[in-house]
């Protein structure tokens, strides 16, 4: 560790990352390919950057510490593909970016999700040129705010479910935009001065395959403009101008559709990023049920296919044909706004040294950062 005239100071959450395969993990996870613009939070010492800065990418490093942006900019004084900015990383646009690596000040972790949002750096379209670039986002985050990401939106205790009071903006906004990819857990010794909380390297993705859900979500959580819009006129917006639901003949009908199938005038008239995370849970019940809703009512309007044939009953006594409807994709399509088994594992702590096999069944990976070489890291593997 290099000694410096001014050390970390945890109070100002700066624990430096330390040790070797954490971070050879970390690359190694990170997607990186070959010309990208990367940007990492939070520099330090730079010991994440040494790593960066070997390949062929350009990195752009916000330390937010007078000294240590000092100290970094004097490192890498001769490195072309490196360039220090002091300043806080929740004022910039990071829509420019493809990729965001960082050891993450842990504080910040909330704030800089929603930064991401509403600036719509997290609107990433491939076949769009004016969506943003960023495609991947590798962070290193406490335990807690882990939780806080994954979190379902109810739970259950017994035989009733209810609404999970640590469900709130960051499980939201994760839901909504990111595949999330848990690389695994890292000890308090990894780091200088040591947190007092275990630590996750995780990998945040674009959704491949979005819900109707998650569309609405998206255009709730951004604003672009700060205007901070109402949810009930977002929503309206998006049904009128048919962007979640084909209104057809029932145009007219479907603001009266809107504005009364919600659970209270509080959450249809404020902006998403005004309610409670009580009441961010029941937005997320009422535009289920709203969905569900609506693809019954379509399912029972339209006329009867002849591959339908085999669904019907018929009735013997007066040759009435019930339509029944069957098992689709969309009875368990919102299955992954209530899958609590991550959710449940990281309300223990110490989960570095839990059993492999209990990690491994709710994660789907080691229990420990998965390490990777320095030839792997050299051969881009």
């Amino acid at each position: 560790m290099t000694e410096f005239e001014k050390n970390p100071n945890p109070t100002k959450d700066q624990h430096f990352l330390k040790d070797a395969e954490t971070l050879e993990t970390i690359i190694a996870n990170a997607g990186i390919e070959e010309g990208e613009s990367i940007v990492e939070i939070g520099g330090g010492e730079g010991a994440l950057t040494d790593y960066l800065r070997q390949g062929t990418d350009y990195i752009t490093v916000i330390e937010k510490d007078p000294y240590y942006a000092g100290y970094l900019r004097n490192k890498y004084a001769n490195c072309g593909n490196v360039s220090v900015v002091e300043g806080d990383a929740l004022a910039f646009d990071y829509s420019e970016f493809d990729r965001m690596v960082a050891n993450l000040p842990y504080t910040i972790t909330e704030p800089l999700l929603i930064n991401l949002a509403r600036s719509g750096a997290l609107d990433y379209n491939p076949s769009d040129p004016h969506s943003s670039k960023l495609k991947g986002i590798t962070i290193m985050i406490s335990q807690n705010s882990l939780r806080k990401m994954v979190a379902p939106v109810q739970i259950t205790e017994g035989n009733s479910r209810h609404a999970n009071p640590e469900f709130g903006i960051m499980g939201m906004i994760t839901k909504a935009f990111f595949d999330v990819d848990v690389i695994g857990a890292v000890p308090s010794s990894a780091f200088f001065p040591e947190p007092a909380v275990t630590s996750f390297i995780v990998r945040l993705e674009p959704k491949k395959q979005k819900t109707t859900i998650d569309r609405i979500l998206r255009e709730l959580l951004m604003d672009k403009k700060g205007k901070c819009p109402s949810i009930g006129r977002i929503y309206q917006m998006m049904v009128a101008q048919g962007k979640v639901y084909k209104a057809g003949k029932h145009k007219n009908n479907m603001e009266s559709v809107v504005s009364t199938r919600f659970t209270s005038d509080r959450i249809l008239n404020s902006s998403i990023y005004e309610l409670t995370n009580l009441q961010l849970s029941q937005l997320v019940q009422d535009l289920v049920r709203n969905d569900k809703g609506i693809k019954s009512r379509r399912f029972t309007e339209r006329r009867v296919r002849e591959d339908d044939f085999m669904t019907m009953d018929f009735d013997e006594e007066d040759d009435e044909i019930e339509t029944r409807r069957p098992t689709t994709k969309y009875d368990h399509k919102y299955d992954y706004l209530y899958d609590d088994r991550m959710y449940q594992v990281l309300l223990h702590r110490g989960l570095e040294y839990m059993d492999p096999a209990v990690l491994r069944e709710n994660f789907g990976l080691p229990p420990i950062v998965r390490k990777a070489s320095a030839y792997q890291i050299s051969q881009g593997n």
